[in-house]
C-alpha cells in the first residue's frame, strides 16, 4: 500500500515540474469588459468591473491582476456571479477568482476600492489610472471604462494614453466614457479625468498647488504630438512611394546590364569552346573543381581528393593499404589530408579504411574529424580564391550593401509610425540588396569557360563512343572517373564503369618473381577503390556530424502609469 501511495506522489510530482506548462493551459477568451470606476469624495474610488468569458474545456476560475499606483492600494477585492459571492484567493496583486466548470460562457462581477485613488490640488481633482497595462497577457475583445464625478458638473478634463487616445466621450452632467472596443495584450491605454476640487470635501489634499494648467498642457502636447506624428507619417507615406520606386528601377537597371553582359561572354565562351569532345585541362585541383563547379563541398569530395592523391603518384595503392610517398603535394589542403588521414588515423605513412572506422567509432574522435574536414574544406576554397575566376565588383557589392542597410533602417522607422505595408516592403528590398551583396560574384570569361567545358564533359561522356574513350589518356580517363566520383554523378560513374568493363586492362602489375606489386596508377586500379572510398567517407561523416539545439527565454516588465496596471487572464 505505501509503495502504491509513493508511487502516485512520484508521478503527481512529474506531472506538476516536469509537464510544460502550455499543456495545463486554459483555452478561453475575454468577449467584454465593462468597468464602471465611481469617484468618492473622500478621494477612494468604488469600481465595479463586469468580465466576461468564453472557455472551450475545463476550467478552475478566472484571475485579475491590479498593479495599484505609488500611493494607493486596492482594498475590498470581491467577486459575485449572478448575486452568489465566490471565493477569491489573493497572491500578492494576483486574484484568482474560483469559478469550476467546463465548455460555459460565465459573467463574474468584481468590486474593490482604490484607496487614495484620486489626487486632490487646489483647484482641480485628478484620477490618472491604467486599469491594464503592457503586462496583460490576454486580449479584451470589447472594452469599455466610464469614469463617474462624485456629483454631477459640467467642467470635466478628460483624455487618455495609447489604446485609451482619442476615445474619451464626456457626456452631460460629468461621466466620462472610454469606448476602447478591442485591447490587444502587452499594451497600456492610461485614463486621465479631471474635475474641480470642490467635489472632493472630504479628501486629504495631495499637495496644495494648482494643477490645471499642467493638465491642460499635458493634453495639449498630447494632441500636438498626435499631430505631428500623423504629419511625419503622411510624409513618410509619401516619400516611401518614390524610394521604393527608385530602389526597383536600380535593380531592373542592375539585372538588366548584368544580364546582358552574363549572356554576351556566355555567347563568347560557347562560340571558343572546343567542339570534339574532350576533358578539360587540369586548371585547378580536383577537389577545388568539384567546389568552383557544384558550389559547395559534398561529403563525396573528400573520396575524389584521395583517388586525386593516389593519381598524382603522392599515395600508392597495395592490396592491404594506402601508401604515402615523400613528395611534397603542391596545395595546402593536400597536405592537410595527408597528414590527417596517414599520420593521425593511420600511423606512420599507411591508411587503411578499417583505420577510419576505428577511430570514428571513437566518439572523443568526433570533434576532430569534423574540425579537420573543415580544415581542409577551407583550404580547397582558398584555391579557388586565390585564382582569377571571380570578377572583383567590390565597389559594387559596398554600393548594395549600404543601400541594404539603409533601407533596413527606413523599413524599422516606417515601422515606428505603423506603416506596416511599406515596413514589409522595405524588408524585402533590404534582404534582396543584402543577399546580392553578399553572393554577387560573377565568373570572369576564363571562370565561365571552365564551368563551362566540365558541365560539357559531364553531359557529353554518357554518349560518347568506346573508341573516343579508348582514345583518351589514362590521366584524362582518371580524371573525369574522379571528377564524377567527386560530384557523385552516376551517369559519369557507371559510364566509366561499362567502358572498363568493355576494355580490359590488368589492375595488377607482376614481377619477376611473379609477385603482386603496387596498383598501377589507371582507371581500373581506381575503379576499385572509389566506390570503397565513398562507402566509408560517407559513413565517418555521417557518424561524427553533431547537431545541436539551444533555446533561449526572455522577461520583460513594463506598467502604466505609477507603475499601476493590471490585466485577465484564467486558470
Amino acid at each position: 500500500m505505501k509503495k502504491k501511495i509513493s508511487l502516485t506522489l512520484l508521478v503527481a510530482m512529474f506531472i506538476f515540474f516536469f509537464l510544460p506548462k502550455t499543456g495545463l493551459a486554459v483555452d478561453y477568451s475575454i468577449t467584454s469588459v465593462n468597468i464602471d470606476a465611481f469617484l468618492q469624495e473622500n478621494g477612494n474610488v468604488n469600481v465595479e468591473e463586469i468580465h466576461t468569458y468564453s472557455f472551450d474545456g475545463d476550467f478552475n476560475g478566472i484571475t485579475r491582476e491590479i498593479f495599484p499606483k505609488n500611493g494607493t492600494k486596492i482594498t475590498e477585492f470581491k467577486a459575485t456571479e449572478n448575486g452568489k459571492t465566490l471565493k477569491v484567493e489573493k497572491d500578492d496583486n494576483l486574484y484568482k477568482v474560483h469559478r469550476k466548470g467546463a465548455n460555459e460562457t460565465i459573467t463574474i462581477a468584481i468590486t474593490y476600492t482604490i484607496a487614495n485613488g484620486v489626487n486632490v490640488y487646489t483647484d482641480v481633482a485628478e484620477f490618472y489610472w491604467p486599469f491594464f497595462d503592457d503586462r496583460n497577457e490576454s486580449t479584451y475583445e470589447k472594452m469599455l471604462i466610464t469614469i463617474h464625478p462624485p456629483a454631477a458638473t459640467d467642467d470635466v478634463i478628460a483624455f487618455g494614453y495609447d489604446q485609451a487616445f482619442e476615445r474619451e466621450v464626456i457626456q452631460q452632467e460629468g461621466p466620462v466614457l472610454f469606448q476602447l472596443g478591442e485591447v490587444p495584450d502587452g499594451e497600456n491605454g492610461d485614463i486621465r479625468v479631471a474635475y474641480p476640487a470642490s467635489l472632493f470635501p472630504s479628501a486629504n489634499v495631495t499637495a496644495d498647488k494648482a494643477m490645471k494648467g499642467e493638465i491642460l498642457k499635458a493634453q495639449t502636447e498630447l494632441y500636438e504630438e498626435a499631430a505631428a506624428r500623423a504629419k511625419m507619417q503622411e510624409s513618410l507615406h509619401s516619400a516611401s512611394l518614390y524610394v521604393v520606386i527608385a530602389s526597383l528601377l536600380f535593380l531592373v537597371l542592375f539585372v538588366l546590364i548584368s544580364g546582358l553582359r552574363a549572356r554576351g561572354k556566355k555567347i563568347d565562351v560557347e562560340r571558343k569552346m572546343q567542339q570534339a569532345f574532350f576533358i578539360p585541362k587540369e586548371t585547378l585541383s580536383l577537389p577545388a573543381m568539384i567546389y568552383f563547379t557544384k558550389g559547395h563541398i559534398p561529403t563525396e569530395a573528400i573520396s575524389a581528393a584521395l583517388l586525386d592523391l593516389v593519381r598524382k603518384g603522392f599515395v600508392t595503392k597495395t592490396e592491404e593499404s594506402f601508401q604515402l610517398v615523400k613528395v611534397k603535394p603542391a596545395n595546402q589542403h593536400e597536405e592537410i589530408l595527408m597528414n590527417f588521414l596517414f599520420y593521425e588515423v593511420g600511423s606512420h605513412g599507411e591508411f587503411q579504411f578499417e583505420d577510419l572506422q576505428k577511430y570514428t567509432k571513437n566518439k572523443l574522435n568526433h570533434g576532430k574529424y569534423q574540425t579537420k574536414m573543415q580544415e581542409w574544406q577551407k583550404a580547397v576554397q582558398m584555391e579557388v580564391k586565390t585564382q582569377p575566376l571571380y570578377e572583383k565588383r567590390g565597389k559594387l557589392r559596398w554600393t548594395f550593401a549600404i543601400l541594404g542597410i539603409l533601407q533596413l533602417a527606413y523599413s524599422f522607422l516606417t515601422l515606428g509610425y505603423e506603416l506596416f505595408g511599406w515596413f514589409f516592403a522595405f524588408l524585402i528590398l533590404s534582404g534582396v540588396y543584402i543577399v546580392l551583396a553578399i553572393s554577387y560574384r560573377p565568373k570572369t570569361w576564363n571562370g565561365l569557360m571552365i564551368k563551362h567545358e566540365w558541365q560539357r564533359m559531364k553531359e557529353q561522356l554518357p554518349q560518347i563512343s568506346m573508341k573516343t574513350w579508348e582514345n583518351l589518356s589514362d590521366d584524362e580517363q582518371m580524371r573525369s572517373y574522379i571528377y564524377g566520383v567527386g560530384i557523385n554523378d552516376k551517369k559519369i560513374i557507371e559510364t566509366n564503369e561499362n567502358f572498363i568493363q568493355a576494355f580490359k586492362r590488368p589492375s595488377t602489375i607482376l614481377n619477376s618473381n611473379h609477385n603482386v606489386e603496387p596498383y598501377g596508377t589507371n582507371i581500373h586500379s581506381l575503379l576499385l577503390i572509389g566506390p570503397l572510398a565513398s562507402s566509408n567517407f560517407h559513413s565517418a561523416h555521417k557518424t561524427t556530424s553533431e547537431s545541436t539545439t539551444s533555446s533561449s527565454s526572455s522577461m520583460s516588465s513594463g506598467g502604466g502609469v505609477g507603475g499601476g496596471g493590471g490585466g485577465s487572464g484564467a486558470f
